[in-house]
C-alpha cells in the first residue's frame, strides 16, 4: 500500500507540474498576443531567462530520485497481479453491457420515432414550400396586373396634369388665402389656449378637498330629500332613528359617487367644446372685417375676466363658462358664413378676388395690432395659470379621494347600526308590510358587504381640536392582547405656537379597562416628548422618546408604532421624507419591572379613546392631560386593519362637517402601488379581457401570488354552465375547468407536491392553454402538470381575480366544486393575458383591493397542529439561566406537547397532562392547579427561569419552585439551540399537541424580545401557520359515548396519534381514532373528499340523525337555537327535543318546503310556519326561541315571525337527547306529521343553543361531512368511522356469495364481517392494498388473499366476489382467484350470521382478529346470492355513512 500511495503521490505531482507547464504556456500565449515588448525589455528578458537555465544546469541530477524510482519499479511488478485481479472485475462488469445496450436500443428506437416524426416534418415543409411556390406564381399574376393598372393610372395621372395646369393660378390664390386664415386661425388659437388653461382651472378646482367636501356635504343634504318619503313611513316605528341613519348613510357614498361622476362628465364636455371651438376658428375665412370687431370685443372680454380671476377663482370660472358659451355661438355663426363666403368665392370674377385680397390684408394687419393689445393683457393671466397648474400638480391626488373615503367610513358604520335594526324589526314589521321592510333592510345588508372589506382598507385622519374624542371599535379580541399588543398610527403634529418653548402636554389615546386604575396602555405628549405608558396591574411604566422631540417633528404626517410584548415594551417613530425613500427611525424600550406580564382585559369593561375622553371618564394620573389639537389616523391593531370612523361614540365633532388633513403621498409608499392586497372578503374583476389580447393556439395566464394560507381562489372564470378555476388548497395548486367537455369538469393538481407556494413569498404562476386541449400548469418558471382535454376553445371573456362575489359562487355551476369562503388572502401582483397587464385598481368591479403589500399581514403568528405535527427553529436562547417566555394556546384535547427543548440530558417543556399546564425544567415540574385549560378557549402561558426560581404563570394564575441548579449556569449558552412547538419526534413521552399556539416570545441572547413569525422557523411538518379551527367546547353539554356508536373504544395510541382521554368523537367534527396500525399506502383519491366545514350531511336513511347529551340548565324559561340549513327536500325533520312520554317537547321540521317550528303550552300546540318555501337548495340561517308561551322564528335575519298562546301552570319539562337532522324509530310521531318525522336530506351546521356551540354528538347514525363536489351512486364509508347492519333477510351460513363492488380512499380497511355468539366468524378486509378473507368454522381459522395486479386505489372501481361451501371458500378480485381449504366440521350448524359492511364494532372482535380500521370509500352493487341489498333497508347505520350518494373526487 505504500507503494501504493507514493505512485499515487508522484502521478499528482507530474499531473500538478503539467499543470503548471500548460499554464505558462498559455500565459506565453496570451502575453505575446496581447502586448509587443520593445527590444529592451526583450533583452532583459532574454538575459533573465538565461541566467535561470545556467542555474538549473548547475543543479545536481536527480540520482536519489532515480534510485527511488527504480526500488519501486520492482514492487511495481507487485501491482501486476493486482491489476490482474482487476481485470477479472473490469470482465464482470463488461458482462452489465448487455445490459446497458438493450438500454441504448430502447434509447435508439425513440430516436428512430423521433427521426421519422422529423421526417414527417420535413414533409410538411416540402408542402409548405409547394404552397409557397404556388403562391409566388399567383404573386407574380397580380405583379402584371399592377403594371397593367399603372399603365392605367399614368393615363389618369396625365390628365390630371393638363387639369392642374389650367388650376394652377387659382390654386395659388387659394394658397395665399389660407395662409391668411391660418395666421388668423394662431392668433385666436392663442386667446383659447387661456381659455382652455382657465377650463383647466375648473376641472382641477374640482380636485380641491375642502371645497369638494364642502360641496359634497351640501349635495348629499339635497339628496336627503329624496328619501323624505322612506322617512315618513319609518318615522313612527324607528323609535331611536336607527333606520334613518342607515338610509342615509347608505345613499352618501352613492351620491358622492354619482356627483364626482357628473364633475368628470362636465370636464369632457368641457373638452369637446374646446375642440369643435378649434376647428371653428380653422374654417375662418374671408370673414376678417368681423374678426377685427370680434376681437376688439374678445380684449374687453379679457380685461373683464382678469379682474374678475383676480377678485374670485369661482368668478373666473363662470366668467370662462359663459365664454366658451359665447364661442359655441360664434362657431354655429362663423360655419354660416364661411358657407356663404366659399360660395361667392367660387361665383367671383378673379379681379374681384385680387381686390378682397388686398383688402383683407390690410384688415389683417389692423387684426394683428389688436391681438398684440391682447396678448398683452392676458400674458398676465396666462402666468397665473401655469403657476396654478403648478401648485395643483404638487397638490396630493389622495386629498381628492377624502370625500369619497369619508363618505365610505361612514357606511361601515351601519357594522354596528345593522344590530340594532334587527332588534327592532319585529316592531317595524308589525306597522309596516314585511316585504317593504325586508327588502330595505337587505339592501342595507348588501351595501355592508360591498363597502366593508373597501372601508377597512381606506384610512382616512379626524381633526382633533382639544374638546374631541372617539370612542373606537376595536374589533379584536381581548385574548389576542394579553400576551402581545401593538398598535401604530398617523400623527400629525399639533401647529408650533412661538410663545412655548415645545409642544404642548397632550393626551393621544387610551386602551384599557374602563376604571383607569390598572390595567391599560396609552399615549401622551409630555415635556415635548412623545410618551408610551402601560400598566399590567400595579404600576405604570413610561416609555419617553426624548431623541426626537415633538417640537421637531415635520409638518406632516409620521408613523407611531407602541409595541409590548409580555413585560417589555418599545415605541418606534418612523418620519418619511416627501422626496425620497430615505427614512428617520427613532425608538425607545422599556420593561416592567414586577412580575406580570399580561395585559389582562374583559371585553365587556374594555374602551378605546382617541385624542381624548368623555367627560364622565377619569383618566390615570400619567394621562391625565388636555385633549389633542391636530390630526390623527389609526392604521393596525395587532397588525388588523382599524379605523377611526369605526366608531362607537363620537364627542364634540362631526365627522361629515370636520375636514381631516391630507396625508401626503410619501415617497416609500409609491413604490407600494405595484402590488395588490387581498384581505380574504375582496376581489378583482377584468371585463372582456380580450380587449387587450385574443385567445389563440397558445393562451396565457400569468400572476404573482404571495400568502400564508393554506386555501384560496386566485382565478376564477365562469360562462353559464362552463368554469375555470385555478385554486389554492393546502398550499398546493388545483386546476378545476369544464369548457362543455362531455365527460365533465377535468380536475389538475400538484399530484408530487412539487410546489408549495403558502410560505408568505412570491411565486410566478403561469397557466398555459395549448391547441385548445392541453392545460398545462407552471409555478417558478417549472413545468408542474399538464393535462390533455377534449379539443374545445376557452369560452370567457371575464376573469375574477383573488374571489368572487358570493351570488356567483353560489351558483348552480359552482357550489358543487367551491366553498363560498374561498377567497385569497394574501398579495397578488403582475396579472397578465397574453403578456399583456391589467391594473386591478382600474377596473369598475374591484371591490376592496388594497394597493401595497402590508408585511404584518404576511406574518404568521399562529400555528394550528393536527396531533401528527410539529415546527421547529434554531437560536440563541438560555432555557435554564435567564430565561422568559410565552405564548397563547387553545385546545379541546387534555394532553399534548406544547414547546420542547432538550440538550443531552436536560429538558425544557411545557405540556398538558389531563387539562393541566406542566412546566419540565430538567426534571423539576411545575404544575398548574386548576384542570380546565382544555376547554376552546385562549389560555397564555408565561414562564421564566432565573438562577433562584422557575415560574409558571397560566392566566395570571403563578406557581413556582426553587431552582436546584442555583448557581450553576448552563453551559456553552452562546450557542444556537433547537426547540419544538407543538410536539417532537424526539419526545416519545409525550403525545403531539393538537390546537393551536400563537404570539410566541422569548429573551434572546442576540437580539431584542419580539414576537415569533412562525413563518420563519426551518422545519415544518403538517403544521397550518394561518387558521386556527379550534370552536369553543359547548358550555352546558358533556360528552358520553352511547351503545350504539361506531366508534371503537380508545386506546392509548403513540406519539402523533390521539391521547388516551381524547373522546372517541372529535369535538370539530366526526373523526375516527386509528390504532396502532401500519401507515396505509397512499391512494389516488384523499382520504377525505372536500367538504364544508363544521356542516353535515343527513337523510342517507329515515332515521339518519345525531344526538346530542344535555342537562337540564340547557332549557330554562328561554331557550334560544340557531342553525344554518341547505336542502332541496320538501318534509323532514331537523331537531327534535322530548320528555320521555312525548308530552312537552319542542321540534324545527320542514312540511311542504316551509319551515314549521312548534312546541306544546300546557296541553295546545305552538305553531309558527313560514310563508317562503326553503328547499331551494341555498343556505339559510334560521334562529327559533322559546320563551315561556311566546315562540320566535326569524329566518335570514330579514324574516320574523312570532305567535304566543296563554301561559301554562304546568311545568315544561324534557328529558333527552337531543335529535339533530332526524328522530329515532318510533319518536316524533306523536307530535308530528308522518311525512316529516323522517330524516330531512340536507346539510346542517353551526348549531347554538343558549349561544354555545353544540360540537359533540353522542350518537351519529348515517351522517357525513356536507361534502362539495359532484356525487353518484354508491354508500360513502367516510373516515370518520361507520357500519351497515343488513337486515335479518341477509345472512350469511354455511353456504353463500357475496359480490359487490368498492372504490377506495384508503388501502386498509374492513369490508364486509359476519360472527355468531359460539365464536365462528367471516372477515373480509384489506391491508395495505391485498384482499384477504378470514373464516373461522368452530375447528380453526383459515384464510386466503388476493394481491391484484392492479391497485385497488387507483380510483376506479373494483370487483370482488366471496363464495364459501361450507369448508371451502373462494376469493375473486378483479377476476384474479385464490382458494382455501380448511378443515372440516364434522357437526356444522348454520348460524345465519348477521352481516356488518364497512367496518365492525370492536367489541364484536375476537381475540384472534386484530383490530382493523374501518373501510374508507365507496361501495356499490352489493349482492348475497344473487340478491341485490339496499342499504336503505338496513337494520342499522351508524357512523358516518352516506346511503346511495358517493363523492366522485
Amino acid at each position: 500500500m505504500d507503494t501504493i500511495d507514493h505512485a499515487s503521490h508522484l502521478v499528482k505531482q507530474a499531473r500538478n507540474m503539467t499543470d503548471k507547464i500548460q499554464e505558462i504556456n498559455h500565459k506565453m500565449l496570451y502575453y505575446g498576443e496581447e502586448r509587443e515588448l520593445d527590444p529592451e525589455e526583450i533583452s532583459e528578458k532574454l538575459v533573465l531567462a538565461q541566467k535561470m537555465l545556467e542555474e538549473i544546469r548547475r543543479r545536481p541530477p536527480f540520482l536519489t530520485q532515480q534510485e527511488l524510482v527504480n526500488a519501486e519499479a520492482d514492487e511495481a511488478q507487485e501491482l501486476l497481479s493486482q491489476a490482474e485481479n482487476w481485470q477479472r472485475l473490469h470482465n464482470s462488469t463488461r458482462s452489465l453491457f448487455p445490459i446497458v445496450l438493450e438500454q441504448l436500443a430502447d434509447y435508439t428506437a425513440k430516436l428512430s420515432d423521433l427521426q421519422e416524426s422529423l421526417d414527417q416534418a420535413l414533409d410538411h415543409i416540402r408542402d409548405a414550400e409547394d404552397m409557397n411556390r404556388a403562391t409566388a406564381a399567383r404573386q407574380r399574376d397580380h405583379e402584371k396586373q399592377h403594371e397593367r393598372l399603372r399603365d392605367q393610372m399614368e393615363a389618369v395621372n396625365t390628365s390630371f396634369s393638363v387639369s392642374a395646369n389650367s388650376l394652377a393660378e387659382p390654386r395659388l390664390i387659394l394658397v395665399e388665402l389660407d395662409d391668411i386664415i391660418k395666421n388668423a386661425s394662431g392668433i385666436y388659437a392663442e386667446i383659447d389656449g387661456a381659455k382652455n388653461e382657465l377650463q383647466g382651472k375648473l376641472s382641477n378646482l374640482s380636485n380641491l378637498r375642502p371645497d369638494l367636501v364642502r360641496e359634497a356635504v351640501d349635495h348629499a343634504q339635497n339628496l336627503q330629500e329624496e328619501a323624505v318619503e322612506l322617512s315618513r313611513n319609518l318615522h313612527n316605528s324607528d323609535t331611536n332613528g336607527l333606520v334613518q341613519k342607515a338610509l342615509d348613510a347608505s345613499n352618501v357614498y352613492e351620491k358622492i359617487v354619482n356627483y364626482v361622476g357628473e364633475a368628470n362628465e362636465t370636464a369632457e364636455l368641457a373638452l369637446n367644446i374646446t375642440d369643435r371651438i378649434y376647428d371653428a376658428v380653422s374654417g375662418i375665412d374671408t370673414q376678417i372685417i368681423y374678426h377685427k370687431d370680434e376681437s376688439d370685443h374678445l380684449l374687453n372680454q379679457a380685461r373683464e375676466l382678469q379682474a374678475r380671476a383676480d377678485s374670485s377663482s369661482e368668478e373666473a370660472v363662470a366668467d370662462t363658462t359663459r365664454h366658451v358659451s359665447g364661442a359655441l355661438a360664434r362657431k354655429s355663426a362663423l360655419k354660416h358664413r364661411l358657407e356663404d363666403a366659399m360660395k361667392r368665392l367660387q361665383a367671383a370674377e378673379r379681379g374681384d378676388v385680387r381686390q378682397r385680397l388686398d383688402q383683407s390684408k390690410l384688415i389683417v394687419e389692423r387684426a394683428n395690432k389688436t391681438t398684440v393689445e391682447v396678448q398683452q393683457v392676458t400674458a398676465p393671466m396666462t402666468n397665473n395659470l401655469t403657476n396654478w397648474s403648478q401648485n395643483l400638480q404638487n397638490f396630493d391626488s389622495s386629498a381628492y379621494n377624502t370625500a369619497v373615503d369619508s363618505a365610505r367610513d361612514a357606511v361601515r358604520n351601519l357594522t354596528e347600526v345593522v344590530p340594532q335594526l334587527l332588534d327592532q324589526l319585529r316592531t317595524v314589521e308589525q306597522k309596516r308590510p314585511a316585504s317593504n321592510v325586508s327588502a330595505s333592510i337587505q339592501k342595507i345588508r348588501e351595501l355592508i358587504a360591498q363597502t366593508r372589506s373597501v372601508a377597512s382598507k381606506i384610512q382616512v385622519s379626524m381633526m382633533f381640536d382639544g374638546h374631541s374624542a372617539v370612542d373606537v371599535h376595536p374589533k379584536i379580541s381581548t385574548d389576542d392582547l394579553k400576551a402581545f399588543t401593538s398598535l401604530s398610527l398617523y400623527m400629525k403634529p399639533p401647529s408650533k405656537q412661538p410663545e412655548l418653548a415645545g409642544t404642548a402636554d397632550q393626551f393621544i389615546l387610551y386602551l384599557g379597562s374602563k376604571n383607569a386604575r390598572k390595567e391599560y396602555m396609552g399615549l401622551a405628549i409630555k415635556n415635548d416628548n412623545l410618551v408610551y405608558t402601560y400598566n399590567l396591574g400595579s404600576k405604570d411604566v413610561e416609555i419617553p422618546l426624548d431623541s426626537k422631540p415633538v417640537s421637531s417633528w415635520p409638518p406632516y404626517f409620521s408613523i407611531v408604532k407602541i409595541e409590548r410584548v409580555g413585560k417589555h415594551g418599545k415605541v418606534f417613530l418612523t418620519v418619511p421624507s416627501l422626496s425620497s425613500t430615505a427614512e428617520e427611525k427613532f425608538i425607545k424600550k422599556g420593561e416592567f419591572a414586577g412580575d406580570d406580564s399580561l395585559l389582562d382585559l374583559d371585553p365587556e369593561d374594555m374602551v378605546f379613546y382617541v385624542g381624548g375622553v368623555p367627560s364622565n371618564f377619569k383618566l390615570p394620573a400619567s394621562l391625565n392631560l388636555p385633549g389633542y389639537v391636530g390630526c390623527l389616523e389609526l392604521a393596525t391593531l395587532n397588525n388588523d386593519v382599524i379605523s377611526l370612523y369605526n366608531f362607537k361614540h363620537i364627542y364634540n365633532m362631526d365627522p361629515s362637517k370636520s375636514v381631516p388633513c391630507a396625508r401626503d403621498k410619501l415617497a416609500f409608499t409609491q413604490s407600494r402601488a405595484a402590488s395588490y392586497f387581498f384581505d380574504g372578503s375582496s376581489y378583482a374583476v377584468v371585463r372582456d379581457i380580450t380587449r387587450r389580447g385574443k385567445f389563440g393556439q397558445v393562451t396565457r395566464f400569468d400572476i404573482e401570488v404571495r400568502t400564508p394560507a393554506d386555501d384560496g381562489l386566485v382565478l376564477l372564470m365562469v360562462n353559464g354552465s362552463k368554469f375555470f378555476s385555478l385554486e389554492m388548497r393546502s398550499g398546493y395548486l388545483h386546476v378545476l375547468y369544464n369548457f362543455g367537455f362531455r365527460n365533465g369538469p377535468v380536475h389538475l393538481e400538484d399530484t408530487l407536491k412539487k410546489a408549495k407556494i403558502n410560505d408568505a413569498k412570491y411565486h410566478e404562476i403561469s397557466i398555459i392553454y395549448h391547441n385548445d386541449k392541453k392545460m398545462i400548469l407552471v409555478v417558478d418558471r417549472r413545468h408542474v402538470k399538464s393535462m390533455d382535454n377534449e379539443k374545445m376553445k376557452i369560452p370567457f371573456t371575464d376573469i375574477y381575480i383573488g374571489g368572487a362575489p358570493p351570488e356567483t359562487l353560489r351558483s348552480r355551476t359552482l357550489r358543487g366544486y367551491l366553498p363560498l369562503d374561498i377567497n385569497f388572502r394574501g398579495c397578488m401582483k403582475g396579472f397578465q393575458f397574453q403578456k399583456k397587464d391589467f391594473n386591478l385598481l382600474e377596473q369598475k368591479e374591484t371591490l376592496g383591493v388594497g394597493y401595497g403589500c402590508p408585511e404584518d399581514s404576511l406574518i404568521s403568528r399562529r400555528a394550528y397542529f393536527n396531533g401528527q405535527s410539529f415546527i421547529a427553529s434554531t437560536q440563541k436562547i438560555s432555557f435554564f439561566d435567564g430565561f422568559e417566555g410565552g405564548f397563547n394556546f387553545r385546545t379541546l384535547q387534555p394532553n399534548g406537547l406544547l414547546f420542547y427543548y432538550a440538550s443531552g440530558a436536560d429538558v425544557f417543556s411545557i405540556s398538558l397532562d389531563n387539562g393541566t399546564v406542566v412546566m419540565d425544567v430538567q426534571g423539576i415540574k411545575v404544575q398548574s392547579s386548576e384542570k380546565q385549560y382544555s376547554d376552546g378557549l385562549s389560555h397564555s402561558v408565561v414562564t421564566s427561569v432565573s438562577p433562584t426560581r422557575y415560574e409558571l404563570v397560566v392566566d395570571k394564575s403563578r406557581l413556582g419552585s426553587k431552582n436546584p441548579t442555583k448557581g450553576k449556569a448552563e453551559q456553552n449558552q452562546a450557542g444556537e439551540k433547537k426547540f419544538y412547538f407543538g410536539g417532537s419526534p424526539i419526545s416519545p413521552q409525550y403525545a403531539n399537541f393538537t390546537g393551536c399556539i400563537s404570539n410566541a416570545y422569548f429573551t434572546r441572547l442576540d437580539r431584542d424580545v419580539e414576537v415569533e413569525d412562525f413563518q420563519r422557523y426551518a422545519e415544518k411538518v403538517h403544521a397550518s401557520l394561518y387558521e386556527c379551527p379550534i370552536e369553543s367546547s359547548p358550555l352546558f353539554l358533556l360528552h358520553k359515548k352511547g351503545k350504539h356508536s361506531s366508534k371503537p373504544k380508545p386506546t392509548q395510541s403513540k406519539k402523533g396519534g390521539k391521547s388516551k382521554d381524547a373522546p372517541s368523537w372529535d369535538p370539530v367534527g366526526l373523526q375516527f381514532l386509528e390504532q396502532n396500525t401500519q401507515r396505509d399506502s397512499p391512494c389516488h383519491l384523499s382520504n377525505s373528499p372536500r367538504a364544508i366545514e363544521h356542516a353535515y350531511q343527513y337523510g342517507g336513511t329515515a332515521s339518519s340523525r345525531q344526538e346530542f347529551a344535555y342537562l337540564k340548565e340547557d332549557f330554562g324559561e328561554k331557550s334560544q337555537f340557531s342553525i344554518s340549513l341547505k336542502t332541496r327536500s320538501s318534509h323532514g325533520m331537523i331537531f327534535y327535543v322530548s320528555d320521555q312520554e312525548e308530552n312537552n317537547f319542542m321540534t324545527l321540521f320542514l312540511a311542504n318546503g316551509r319551515l314549521v317550528f312548534m312546541f306544546n303550552v300546557g296541553q295546545e300546540k305552538l305553531k309558527i310556519r313560514s310563508q317562503e318555501r326553503y328547499n331551494d337548495g341555498a343556505w339559510h340561517d334560521v334562529i327559533f326561541v322559546r320563551e315561556k308561551s311566546s315562540g320566535r322564528l326569524i329566518i335570514d335575519g330579514l324574516r320574523v315571525l312570532e305567535e304566543s298562546l296563554p301561559p301554562s301552570r304546568k311545568a315544561w319539562k324534557i328529558k333527552g337527547p337531543i335529535y339533530l337532522g332526524g328522530v329515532a324509530p318510533r319518536r316524533a310521531m306523536k307530535n308530528v306529521q308522518i311525512n316529516s318525522i323522517y330524516s330531512f336530506s340536507g346539510c346542517l351546521s353551526h348549531l347554538q343553543l343558549n349561544g354555545a356551540s353544540l360540537t359533540t354528538a353522542s350518537q351519529t347514525f348515517s351522517v357525513t361531512p356536507c361534502f362539495e363536489g359532484p356525487m353518484e351512486t354508491g354508500t360513502y364509508f367516510s373516515a370518520e368511522g361507520g357500519y351497515v347492519v343488513l337486515d335479518e333477510s341477509f345472512n350469511i351460513g354455511l353456504k353463500f356469495e357475496i359480490a359487490f363492488e368498492v372504490r377506495p380512499r384508503s388501502s386498509s380497511g374492513t369490508l364486509v364481517h359476519g360472527h355468531s355468539v359460539s365464536g365462528e366468524y367471516l372477515n373480509v378486509q384489506m391491508k395495505n392494498g391485498q384482499v384477504t378473507v378470514k373464516v373461522n368454522n368452530g375447528i380453526r381459522d383459515f384464510s386466503t388473499s388476493v394481491t391484484p395486479k392492479q391497485s385497488l386505489c387507483d380510483g376506479r372501481w373494483h370487483r370482488i366476489t366471496v363464495i364459501r361451501d361450507s369448508n371451502v371458500v373462494q376469493l375473486d378480485v378483479d377476476s384474479e382467484v385464490n382458494h382455501v381449504v380448511g378443515p372440516l366440521n364434522p357437526k356444522p350448524v348454520d348460524h345465519r350470521e348477521p352481516v356488518f359492511v364497512g367496518g365492525v364494532p370492536e367489541s364484536l372482535l375476537t381475540s384472534r382478529l386484530a383490530p382493523s380500521k374501518p373501510f374508507t370509500g365507496c361501495i356499490r352493487h352489493f349482492v348475497i346470492d344473487g340478491h341485490p341489498v339496499s342499504f336503505n333497508k338496513a337494520a342499522l347505520v351508524s357512523g358516518a355513512v352516506s346511503i346511495n350518494s358517493c363523492p366522485v373526487a
